[in-house]
């Protein structure tokens, strides 16, 4: 599966899904049961460096792997240190994607890419607006 179709399967899964809480452990603990119950194979905190490390990394199942995306929670909206920590992702080897994992609307202004490795922003949907809206 190439790095497209792959990223949007994954904003896919993550929209699809409510969230009843909406603390990172808890929203990226849930982003890893989504992916692996869909038969992706997924990567918690992966090494970039010796410093930082990508909390969620997910890829198709050997011996399919073409490509590799970086899930990034950014649930208040993108800041600074987001956007840095998004290069950043960007710059390794392993990452070919990233999904921005969110609940700021905002944040679907995105770049669509960041030095060639496409962007996708996934709009995490909490269980008290969803509620609410129904």
């Amino acid at each position: 599966m190439h790095v497209e179709p792959l990223a949007q399967r994954v904003v896919d899964l993550i929209e699809g899904a409510t969230f009843t809480h909406l603390d990172p452990a808890s929203v990226l603990g849930m982003i890893a049961v989504l992916l692996a119950g869909a038969g992706l194979v997924t990567l918690t905190n992966f090494p970039l460096d010796a410093r930082e490390r990508l909390s969620l990394l997910v890829a198709e199942p050997f011996p399919r792997v073409e490509a590799s995306i970086g899930v990034v929670l950014a649930l208040d909206g993108v800041t600074d240190s987001v956007a840095y920590r998004l290069r950043r992702h960007a710059e390794h080897p392993a990452v070919d994607g990233l999904v921005v994992a969110t609940t700021d609307p905002e944040t679907l202004f995105l770049p669509r890419e960041i030095d060639g490795v496409p962007i996708r922003t996934a709009l995490v949907l909490d269980l008290a607006a969803a509620d609410s809206a129904s």
